[in-house]
């Protein structure tokens, strides 16, 4: 059995040794980065999936924690992406003035991600969140920019007060800081009120449309190996308190009868569909890879935004299904992406080309992340895309479907752009006979994300079951159970994906 709260402190301790053992010799703070990602993944992963965490704390004061499918589904995720990334950190490390102090904040920032997941006290999750927030600003700051970490801060800090906020409102109505209690028992102007609050909360995080300028800005100048973490892992903080808030706050607004949503829920999906539609219009103008990658989790920042808003089965499904796929798939294409910085020492695209017969294996794990993130199959993409479009049809959504499939065909434009100039392109004269392949242990994470993307589009079943949990957990019926693959989906292409309606309940947890 793992206890969180000795995680939490283990990985806090973990960070304080990997500031001192960077002290003694740069490449050991690294190293304890990478074991105690690994060893916080593997034991959330494990003992989550066979009902073991204990979520008893004793230790640190005035916290308490909860078990709950959501958390678990998100930390493992989260938690994977962390792992895999803090491979690379051995590898820019010799580029900051104090690799110490990255590797100590990179295991702060993962202190901040388990709080926020498995907290169940509504003002501990706020200081975790403003805890992951104050990390992710000094990492973001070791690269190219400060005003990017600074631009992060503060929208960040916009989605913070707006939950601080909703939280008060929450505790004036029920006396108690307990989450589910708070969700539950609001109602009136003050659910709107909270509703409204969760939503600017949640659009800060996921870099969503209005509040979107400051994820560009952040991808494009923040250290290359934490991009990953910033698109793969921190953006999907906004699905998560969406699936808490979005999705269990009962609000009393216009119903439109025509579509079947509230007029609250309709405007979450016009904006969602906005983000798509502006993301993929402006990740085609980019240059800078990276940038155009960061519009590109801008824009399936909006499929998740949509997907969760319609509050059907199918939509959670494909939400929450698309938190895994993109999650999977942006991190492999920003640690290609990063390869390539390390290698030639730019992510420019007209200063590249040729890189396939230098960095092959780089190459595919490309190709495989943009095959998925333009939902083409075999991947994950495509089954979470197709979830989300047939919820979006069902509901009888023509706006937000047009946005829908104009980001897919977009999407597969634009991803294609750097796999032509980055690797098929010219080789230019200046890289002639000094690029090698990236080291093992960078090719390494890389190889097994591949893995991942191509497992989850052909057998999503298991990932799908466990979504089913979610959807029984925050009260949605039925329960539903997905069990098809790319192959079938597009056997099936004339007709709605099979549903399996399961009559049991989820299963209980003594904690």
């Amino acid at each position: 059995m793992a206890s969180i709260e000795l995680l939490i402190l283990f990985t806090l301790f973990s960070g304080v040794l990997a500031f001192f053992a960077s002290m003694i010799r740069n490449i050991l703070g690294p190293v304890v980065t990478i074991l105690a990602s690994l060893f916080v993944f593997i034991s959330i992963a494990y003992f989550g999936y066979n009902g073991e965490l204990d979520m008893s704390a004793s230790i640190i004061p005035f916290v308490t924690f909860e078990f709950s499918y959501a958390g678990l589904f998100f930390a493992i995720i989260v938690t994977f992406i962390y792992s895999m990334v803090s491979f690379y950190n051995p590898f820019f490390a010799k580029k900051y003035k104090s690799p110490a102090v990255y590797s100590m904040f990179y295991l702060f920032n993962l202190v901040g991600i388990i709080g926020v997941f498995f907290t169940s006290n509504f003002l501990v999750l706020f200081f975790f969140f403003e805890f992951l927030v104050w990390t992710s600003f000094f990492l973001i700051s070791f690269g190219k920019s400060r005003k990017a970490a600074v631009s992060y801060f503060g929208f960040s800090s916009i989605g913070g007060f707006a939950l601080l906020y909703a939280i008060f409102i929450m505790y004036n109505a029920a006396g108690t800081f307990d989450i589910n209690t708070g969700l539950a028992v609001v109602s009136g102007t003050d659910a709107t009120l909270v509703f409204i609050l969760f939503m600017i909360s949640a659009f800060s995080k996921l870099g969503a449309f209005p509040l979107h300028i400051w994820l560009p800005f952040a991808h494009g100048n923040a250290p290359h190996h934490f991009s990953p973490v910033l698109s793969g892992a921190l953006v999907k903080l906004g699905a998560f308190v969406g699936v808490m808030g979005l999705l269990r706050v009962s609000v009393n607004t216009y119903q439109i009868d025509a579509i079947g949503l509230d007029l609250a829920h309709y405007i979450i999906a016009v904006l969602g569909a906005l983000t798509i539609v502006f993301g993929t219009l402006m990740a085609i103008r980019q240059d800078d890879a990276k940038k155009l990658l960061a519009y590109s989790s801008m824009s399936h920042g909006g499929y998740i935004l949509v997907a969760l808003t319609l509050g059907s089965s199918l939509g959670i499904a494909g939400g929450l299904y698309h938190v895994v796929a993109h999650g999977l798939s942006s991190a492999a294409a920003f640690l290609a992406i990063a390869a390539v910085s390390k290698q030639t020492g730019t992510t420019k695209m007209s200063e590249l080309g040729g890189m396939i017969h230098k960095m092959p294996i780089t190459y595919v794990v490309y190709l495989i992340a943009i095959i998925s993130m333009a939902g083409i199959p075999p991947m994950g993409g495509f089954i979470s895309k197709w979830l989300i479009f047939q919820a979006v049809i069902d509901q009888g959504l023509i706006f937000v479907a047009i946005a829908v499939f104009f980001g897919s065909i977009g999407s597969f434009l634009y991803v294609f752009r750097p796999l032509a100039a980055l690797f098929l392109g010219q080789e230019l004269p200046r890289y002639k006979g000094k690029i090698k392949e990236a080291p093992f242990f960078m090719l390494l994470p890389m190889v097994i994300f591949s893995g991942l993307i191509i497992y989850t589009g052909v057998f999503p079943e298991f990932f799908l079951d466990f979504i089913n949990n979610i959807i029984v957990e925050i009260d949605q019926t039925p329960m539903i159970s997905l069990d098809v693959s790319a192959a079938e989906c597009m056997k099936n292409s004339n007709n709605s994906i099979a549903v399996r309606v399961k009559n049991h309940e989820p299963a209980t947890r003594n904690n």
